[in-house]
């Protein structure tokens, strides 16, 4: 018999106190109060809320009381709407695939600085720190070397976040469940692990191609081995596939695997433990954080600063396998300067000492650093864009049935609810319900009506239009939640 109905009878024909009636404004909820006996409901003004309204509907329909507050506003938008699901993933590969044109020529730097002072390719040192590399980047070969690789840079990280962020607010809700609202660090940490470990595995061959691109230069100020030189970034797997075997693709799988879990499980922790502290902790409210893009920056930044003191070790390590030249012994592929990951390792270790370790650490951190920042916050801004389109879809399709159900009962000549309009209205919805047919009658109809209307400060003579139709539906649904009647908010 229409939603609009059921709301007018569910809102009017409850008892209301002859003297003062509510009035269903701006102020309603925090004003008006229920209290019930076993078959009468009052309304009191200025009083707390103390009791459930359907327990005083008992004999009235309280069953059936719910389902006649109808639609009252749009369906609410979820929480995590834009976080999980495809919609996450496919945000968490765009945020870092646009971040990756602005921070690639510190990820370029790093590389290098990474590979100078390498002993197997002659233990050239040309760069004093990461500025000076960019600066002599930039004289020897334009702004095209620094920007070496960035074609491969935003494939791989579109690709790779995709998953590396895409899958950790998925995994983390299968092993914490969505019931709790805190989930411990380890739960966390393994979930970063687990995402990591997946974006590694499936865009090892980007990371391959990207690093060597990134090495390559004709300058005299190159470092580390020159002897891959590709004309791009499709031509690098062909030549790849080529002349080393497809299987090629996938070397250093292992610590770039290691490099990734280290990498993610940081990051994503302290990004998410961070954010919740500065919105949700008490102890944090002071400094006045709300959702939004400086949020987001400020826990980049952190989550950044922990995911390079985490991973630049295996770093360095997958740097220097990436790039060395290879040979083939008995049919098989077999690095010139690092046997295995294990043996680059031990290798750095004695030559370079362990400081060599952290080669490249503040280049790493200034691509890291930046990077994030600007990733987590375009994902941000695409997340709340989704949720903000969402709402206004919602909204869009609950104006449709409103608009429906209104016009159902409006005058042909004004469109708008008049008072006979009202009690065909909660006739209608009497009518439907045989538990509340029996206790109502059209005289009844017609007192509720009357109270409905001077609930609004109107007269019979008065009516409603559809502004106000909405505006009743939403008030209505604040006070059925301030009274406990519809759980699902």
């Amino acid at each position: 018999g229409g939603q609009s109905a059921m709301l007018m009878h569910a809102s009017s024909s409850l008892l209301l106190s002859s003297s003062s009636p509510p009035h269903l404004g701006s102020s309603l909820t925090p004003h008006l109060s229920c209290s019930s006996s076993s078959r009468a409901l009052a309304f009191r003004p200025r009083e707390p809320s103390r009791v459930v309204i359907a327990s005083a509907l008992e004999g009235r329909g309280s069953r059936s009381f719910e389902k006649f507050i109808g639609r009252t506003r749009p369906d609410k938008v979820p929480d995590n709407y834009g976080r999980g699901g495809w919609y996450g993933m496919v945000f968490s590969g765009l945020g870092p695939a646009g971040a990756a044109v602005f921070t690639n020529p510190f990820d370029v730097a790093k590389v290098r600085m990474q590979l100078q002072g390498e002993a197997s390719s002659g233990g050239k040192k040309v760069y004093k720190n990461v500025f000076d590399c960019i600066i002599k980047t930039l004289q020897s070969e334009g702004l095209e070397g620094t920007q070496r690789g960035l074609t491969a840079a935003i494939i791989r990280e579109g690709s790779k976040n995709f998953f590396r962020i895409g899958l950790f607010e998925p995994v983390l809700d299968q092993l914490h469940g969505t019931e709790h609202k805190t989930a411990p660090v380890w739960k966390r940490l393994v979930a970063g692990g687990i995402s990591g470990a997946v974006g590694a595995m499936i865009c090892n061959p980007i990371e391959i191609v990207k690093t060597r691109l990134q090495a390559s230069s004709v300058a005299a100020t190159s470092v580390g081995y020159q002897g891959y030189k590709y004309k791009g970034f499709l031509d690098s797997f062909r030549v790849i596939t080529r002349q080393e075997g497809a299987s090629a693709l996938w070397l250093g799988t292992g610590i770039s695997t290691i490099r990734s879990i280290l990498a993610t499980s940081a990051n994503m922790t302290v990004n998410s433990i961070s954010k919740e502290k500065l919105l949700h902790d008490p102890h944090y409210a002071h400094l006045g954080f709300k959702p939004g893009a400086i949020t987001d920056g400020v826990c980049a930044m952190f989550s950044g600063l922990a995911c390079v003191a985490a991973n630049n070790p295996a770093d360095v390590i997958r740097t220097r396998l990436y790039n060395q030249p290879f040979k083939i012994v008995n049919g098989k592929r077999v690095g010139e300067y690092y046997p295995s990951t294990l043996g680059c390792a031990m290798s750095i270790l004695r030559s370079e000492g362990p400081l060599a370790f952290w080669k490249g650490f503040t280049g790493h951190y200034l691509r890291t650093g930046p990077h994030y920042i600007v990733c987590f916050v375009f994902i941000g801004y695409l997340q709340r864009g989704a949720r903000y389109l969402k709402e206004q879809d919602n909204r869009r399709r609950w104006e449709s049935e409103m608009n429906t159900l209104f016009v159902k009962y409006a005058d042909h000549d004004t469109k708008t609810w008049t008072f006979e309009s009202i009690q065909n209205a909660m006739l209608s919805a009497v009518e439907e319900d045989s538990q509340i047919k029996r206790t109502q009658s059209k005289e009844r109809i017609r007192k509720d009506a009357e109270i409905f209307l001077i609930s609004l400060h109107k007269t019979p003579s008065d009516s409603i239009n559809f502004e106000e139709f909405k505006q009743v539906a939403a008030e209505y649904f604040n006070y059925a939640v301030a009274c406990h009647v519809q759980k699902d908010v």
